[in-house]
C-alpha cells in the first residue's frame, strides 16, 4: 500500500517537456543557447579559412622568395668560384715570376763584386723575399672562412705549427692535452705566427709556455715567453694591419682567424718581462676530451 506522500509521476508532462512541447520543455530552455554556440562556430570556423587561405598565400611567397634567394646565392657561389681561381692563377703567376726574378737577382750578385752594387742586390733580394710573404699572407686570408670550422685537437695543431719553425734552442712548458677548439681550418697559421713573433720580437727570450685554464666565461689559452714583452702602448696596435707590410700583418691575421668562431686574443703581459698573448675560447666553442 503507497504512503500517502507518494505521488505517481506525471508521464504526460514528462514526455512533453522530452519532444520540445510545454512550457518548460527542455528542448525549448536549451534551443536559444545552442544557436548562440552555433553561430559563434560558424563564425570562429570562417576566420579559421581565412587564416588558412593568408597562411597558404604567405607560405607561396616564402616558396617564391626561397626559390630567388637559392638562385642568388647560387650565383653568388659560382661568382666567388670563378674570382677564387683567377686570384689562385694571378698568385701562381706572380709567384712563378718573382722566383725567376729572384732567381736573375742572385746570379747577377755573383758576378757582381763592387760597391754599392752589391748591397743594391742584396736590398733588392730581401725586397723581393717580403714580397713573396705577403703574397703568402694575402692568399691565406683570401681562404679564410672559405671552409667551414671545425673540431681541433689544440695539441696537435701546435706540434704542426712548431714544425715550420727553429725553436731548438728555446726551453718550453707545454699544457694543451684533451682539449679540442671550433675553428677556422687555419688554426695552424695562427698558432705558427704567434710562435714566430716569438723568435722575431723576443729578443733575447730563450722560454715560452703554452697552457690553458678554465673558468667561468670559457677557456683561457696562454701563450707567454720571458723576452723583452710589448710596451702598453702597443699593446692593441700591434694586431691592426697598418703596423706594417710584413711585422703587423700575421698577428692581423692571427685575430681575423680567431674571430670567425668568436674566439678572441689579446696581449696582456708586463713589458720587460715578456709578452703573453691570452686567446679567450668561449663556451660552446671548445670541448675536453675525456681521460684515456
Amino acid at each position: 500500500m503507497k504512503e500517502p506522500f507518494e505521488e505517481s509521476p506525471d508521464w504526460e508532462d514528462q514526455r512533453m517537456k522530452i519532444i520540445g512541447l510545454g512550457e518548460s520543455s527542455i528542448r525549448k530552455s536549451y534551443y536559444p543557447e545552442l544557436q548562440q554556440r552555433l553561430h559563434e562556430l560558424e563564425q570562429t570556423n570562417g576566420e579559421l579559412l581565412d587564416a588558412i587561405e593568408e597562411i597558404q598565400q604567405k607560405e607561396e611567397e616564402l616558396r617564391e622568395n626561397y626559390e630567388e634567394l637559392r638562385i642568388i646565392q647560387s650565383a653568388l657561389d659560382l661568382a666567388r668560384k670563378k674570382l677564387n681561381l683567377l686570384n689562385t692563377l694571378t698568385f701562381q703567376d706572380i709567384q712563378s715570376a718573382l722566383f725567376s726574378l729572384s732567381g736573375y737577382l742572385t746570379l747577377t750578385k755573383e758576378v757582381v763584386s763592387e760597391e754599392p752594387a752589391s748591397d743594391y742586390l742584396d736590398k733588392s733580394l730581401l725586397q723581393m723575399q717580403k714580397i713573396e710573404r705577403v703574397l703568402h699572407i694575402a692568399k691565406q686570408y683570401q681562404n679564410m672562412g672559405i671552409h667551414p670550422p671545425k673540431w681541433q685537437g689544440v695539441l696537435e695543431v701546435y706540434i704542426f705549427a712548431l714544425s715550420h719553425l727553429d725553436f731548438s734552442e728555446y726551453e718550453r712548458e707545454i699544457s694543451l692535452e684533451r682539449l679540442e677548439i671550433f675553428a677556422d681550418p687555419l688554426l695552424e697559421d695562427a698558432f705558427l705566427y704567434l710562435l714566430e713573433n716569438i723568435l722575431k720580437h723576443g729578443r733575447h727570450a730563450n722560454l715560452y709556455r703554452f697552457t690553458y685554464t678554465e673558468n667561468e666565461n670559457g677557456i683561457s689559452l696562454v701563450l707567454e715567453d720571458n723576452g723583452i714583452g710589448i710596451e702598453e702602448r702597443r699593446k692593441e696596435k700591434i694586431f691592426d694591419r697598418g703596423t706594417g707590410l710584413i711585422g703587423g700583418i700575421g698577428l692581423f691575421l692571427v685575430r681575423e682567424i680567431l674571430s670567425i668562431t668568436d674566439i678572441t686574443i689579446c696581449e696582456n703581459g708586463e713589458y720587460e718581462k715578456g709578452a703573453r698573448f691570452e686567446i679567450c675560447i668561449p663556451k660552446g666553442m671548445y670541448r675536453l676530451k675525456s681521460r684515456t
